[in-house]
């Protein structure tokens, strides 16, 4: 192997890329060998770990304890490794003992299972978080430097950099488009940007978000607030909301649009449910609502998503304008990572296109609603001439 390895990591980085070369194939045989290399590769990571000096692996555990481990059975030598690492993951311990029950299933009852694709991706994945926290191997360096040539990398890096020039222009693009959503609030109603409205709205947005919800991160404990799940509670919050635009509204000539009653709730989100869960129709409880307090039935909102919401329902109306903004990329950190099945080619390519895709699509929104300013000038204009004629 052409790479810069330490004599104990070459075998089992060289198992496990060896294991993702034959992913590639992505075929059931392939699959199948893929997969107990990982097992075979992970198994010899952790004895590889086990068995080196405390002063490389910074291990706590004494040496003759990790020794005595590594001729023990696949889940002691996981739990060895637990105890002599401080910071590492318990719950990718977990993932790897679990993908080697299957692979326990694959070599005992032998035809006739086959390897399921997302458990290989996760297993390759977990493992390459491994390799780096245990053996301070970047499997993702290696695999990248290994098959790119000079003229590779140079491709790539001026890839990088449109890419990056591409993103700039996404949030001048983005600021732009804040701006002119602003200019059809202020069309529709110039008292929704008003310093009183916006106070009583982030009052009613921090009651509403007043439930605090649990998560475990790692082995911490980590809170958040969030709406309540309950209808009846939504339905409250809408009322609240209701309370301090209606009276704001009823003057305007979108008034009839806003208040239209309508099916609360994304429904592309409950579509993507039942894809997941592989089932035709989900029985989600949905809420009859005045069309401009649909967004409370989402899982955030805020005075900007609130503002675009109001343009989606007004302009797009069926697109998905503010769902679209939400998804979108506008800085380097937040790009989507890589498959390991691509290359890096193919990765930072499909990010340009990716980015130019968006940029273009900024720019038809921006159009859209330029030209929708422009329409409603002109039927502004028209009332008023009728107004002091009549």
């Amino acid at each position: 192997m052409n790479i810069n390895l330490e004599a104990w990591q070459k075998a089992p980085v060289k198992i496990v890329l060896e294991a993702i070369k034959h992913s590639k194939n992505k075929n059931e045989e392939d699959n199948l060998i893929a997969f107990l290399l990982l097992d075979v590769g992970a198994e010899m990571l952790f004895k590889t770990y086990l068995g080196l000096p405390k002063k490389i692996t910074g291990a706590i555990t004494s040496e003759d304890e990790r020794y005595n481990i590594t001729r023990k059975g696949f889940h002691d030598v996981v739990e060895g490794v637990k105890n002599s690492r401080q910071g590492i993951s318990v719950k990718d311990l977990a993932r790897v003992e679990f993908f080697h029950g299957i692979r326990n299933k694959l070599y005992h009852q032998g035809n006739g299972l086959a390897v399921h694709s997302s458990h290989l991706l996760e297993y390759i994945d977990v493992l390459k978080i491994l390799f780096k926290q245990l053996l301070k191997v970047e499997l993702d360096d290696f695999i990248s430097s290994s098959r790119l040539s000079k003229d590779q990398v140079v491709y790539i890096a001026k890839i990088k950099k449109e890419v990056s020039e591409s993103l700039e222009k996404s949030r001048s693009l983005k600021n732009k488009l804040e701006l002119l959503s602003e200019l059809v609030i202020e069309a529709i109603s110039p008292a929704l940007l008003l310093p009183s409205y916006k106070r009583k709205f982030s009052a009613l947005s921090e009651k509403a978000f007043s439930q605090e919800n649990f998560t475990l991160i790692g082995e911490e404990v980590h809170s958040y607030k969030c709406l309540p799940v309950e209808t009846d509670k939504r339905a409250d919050i809408v009322e609240w909301f209701k309370d301090i635009t209606k009276p704001l509204l009823i003057g305007s000539k979108y008034y009839d649009v806003l208040y239209k009653s309508t099916q609360a709730g994304e429904h592309h989100h409950i579509r993507a449910l039942g894809n997941t869960l592989g089932i035709k129709t989900v029985e989600v409880e949905r809420q009859i609502v005045p069309n401009i307090f649909g967004f409370i039935y989402n899982d955030f909102f805020d005075l900007k998503s609130y503002y675009k919401h109001i343009v989606e329902i007004v302009i797009f109306q069926d697109v998905y304008f503010n769902n679209q903004l939400n998804f979108m990329v506008f800085e380097n950190d937040d790009i989507h990572p890589q498959f390991h099945d691509q290359s890096d080619i193919e990765y930072w390519d499909s990010t340009l296109k990716s980015c130019h895709t968006q940029n273009q699509k900024l720019n038809d929104f921006i159009n859209i609603i330029d030209n929708w300013l422009i329409d409603d000038e002109k039927l502004t204009r028209a009332l008023n001439t009728n107004k002091t004629v009549g």
